[in-house]
């Protein structure tokens, strides 16, 4: 007998050179809805795929959002789709610039290892010592779900993704950025409305935390 975590594993999750688990056939039978016979006695499964329009707020440039060991934050993207997706990045100056030669320097080193080890961390990393908090101005709760750092050509790059979805009724999105230094930062951003996701505005104010605009 199959399982509905089983199925939802072995569509989704399984790499594409392994073969299924579980002997069966996947049909589309229109668009985004498919049948799926893993010719259990009791079940078949109906799964659909939803295509979620990827929001980005605009930003008039990118927004320092405090500073990790001399390297500075900067908020450079934030998206709306069925989560909420933030992107920081290092801005530049001569600390980013020393810690990326130091980065460089430790992975060609761990490249040219007979057997290599862990290889040296992403410069990214550091800025993940950034505390940061989502709200709306209709109370929602937001939780971090997930994150992602560095990369080939996005070494300094942090991403977190927040749910839920911020609700029809918000108007605005708030983003609490809290350094391990330094003051904290607040960045207000309009949420566009629910009918027409492509008319968000700019941002309304970057401040200190405690300031009054």
């Amino acid at each position: 007998m199959t399982d509905l975590a089983g199925v939802i594993r072995s569509l989704l999750f399984r790499h594409p050179t392994e073969s299924s688990p579980v002997p069966g056939s996947v049909e589309l039978l229109d668009d985004g809805t498919f049948h799926v016979d893993y010719h259990d006695p009791e079940y078949v499964y109906l799964v659909t795929v939803r295509q979620v329009p990827r929001v980005r707020l605009p930003l008039d440039r990118s927004m320092p959002v405090g500073e990790v060991a001399g390297v500075p934050a900067e908020l450079v993207q934030v998206s709306i789709a069925n989560h909420v997706d933030v992107l920081l990045d290092a801005g530049p100056g001569p600390s980013r610039d020393a810690a990326s030669n130091d980065f460089a320097a430790a992975y060609r080193q761990w490249e040219r290892q007979a057997e290599p080890d862990t290889p040296p961390p992403w410069p990214g990393e550091q800025l993940g010592a950034i505390a940061l908090a989502v709200s709306d101005d209709v109370g929602t709760s937001y939780r971090r779900v997930s994150g992602q750092t560095g990369g080939p050509g996005k070494e300094w790059q942090v991403r977190w993704s927040f749910r839920p979805t911020p609700p029809a009724t918000a108007g605005r999105l708030t983003l609490d950025f809290t350094p391990p230094a330094g003051a904290a930062v607040r960045i207000d951003l309009p949420l566009p409305p629910a009918s027409d996701p492509g008319t968000a505005g700019a941002v309304h104010q970057i401040n200190p935390v405690g300031d009054e605009t």
